[in-house]
């Protein structure tokens, strides 16, 4: 039986088959992890003096699976019916922005958290850096306010996001730690940080972003903040992050802050800010 039967008959199948879901999920549930492999790494460019080098490692379909939920019956946590908070009215077609992911058959829609609930999130603070958790906190709040999302802290962890692949049902909070190239590989190089979520499917609904992480190379960020403007650089590579968290992928347009190389860029340009105000417009989940 390919995955497509397997969720089409939990989709569509007669009630007596209901009894026979929790194994069925639990197969498709094994199937999704073996298909999803870990996020590849993204262009990686070296800048100039001041500059920075990100990586998204939820671009592309290499970490986001969509994997499906049966007889249109979401699990987990029922969605609010109202968003929680309103995306801001930006200027549109002025600056350049991609999303990370886009709904299957409707190019140009993005994959969205939903708006109705916080996106719960817990941080390690293994390698973090004097003053860390202050820039994150503020970065934090810039992308709350360009996407109109709530971000509800949830307290500290001691685990290390992408270190075991997405399955269905884990709709875990959000990761988002101070780690070092030790704990997450990707961070050797150039790369100082890495962020990116996963979705899910309802059949016959929109796939939506259910959980994600953030890593940061503390010891990088450290170096970072020794410079003259250093904490706002250290803040604008965490915006960047926490742009590819909610769903922005990297574009070739060094004013924006999703560019993958930054040549001191602060705040988030304005096709940042359209990209992220439409993350922030999704559909509640039911």
């Amino acid at each position: 039986m390919t995955r497509g039967e397997l969720a089409d008959r939990l989709a569509f199948g007669p009630a007596r088959r209901r009894r026979r879901m929790r194994r069925l999920l639990r197969e498709l549930d094994r199937m999704d992890a073996r298909s999803l492999a870990p996020g590849r790494p993204g262009p990686r460019r070296r800048g100039g003096a001041g500059a920075w080098v990100v990586l998204a490692a939820a671009a592309a379909a290499a970490m986001v699976g969509y994997t499906a939920f049966g007889d249109g019956e979401p699990l987990g946590i029922l969605g609010r019916d109202a968003p929680l908070g309103t995306p801001p009215d930006v200027a549109t077609g002025v600056g350049s922005f991609a999303f990370a992911q886009e709904q299957p058959g409707r190019p140009g829609t993005s994959v969205t958290y939903s708006p109705c609930e916080p996106i719960r999130y817990v941080v390690n603070e293994a390698y973090a850096p004097a003053g860390g958790a202050g820039l994150l906190a503020e970065a934090i709040g810039e992308v709350s306010r360009a996407t109109g999302l709530v971000f509800e802290a949830a307290g500290a962890t001691d685990e290390m996001p992408f270190a075991a692949p997405s399955v269905l049902g884990n709709h875990g909070p959000v990761v988002i730690a101070w780690a070092s190239p030790v704990e997450v590989p990707r961070l050797e190089g150039d790369i100082a940080g890495v962020g990116g979520s996963t979705a899910e499917q309802t059949p016959g609904a929109l796939a939506h972003y259910v959980t994600g992480g953030v890593a940061l190379d503390g010891p990088d960020l450290a170096a970072i903040l020794q410079r003259p403007d250093g904490a706002a650089q250290a803040r604008a590579i965490i915006m960047h992050e926490l742009g590819h968290l909610v769903g922005l992928d990297h574009v070739d347009d060094p004013s924006e802050l999703m560019s993958s190389e930054n040549n001191g860029l602060q705040g988030f340009g304005p096709g940042d800010r359209e990209g992220l105000a439409a993350l922030g417009s999704g559909p509640c989940v039911p």
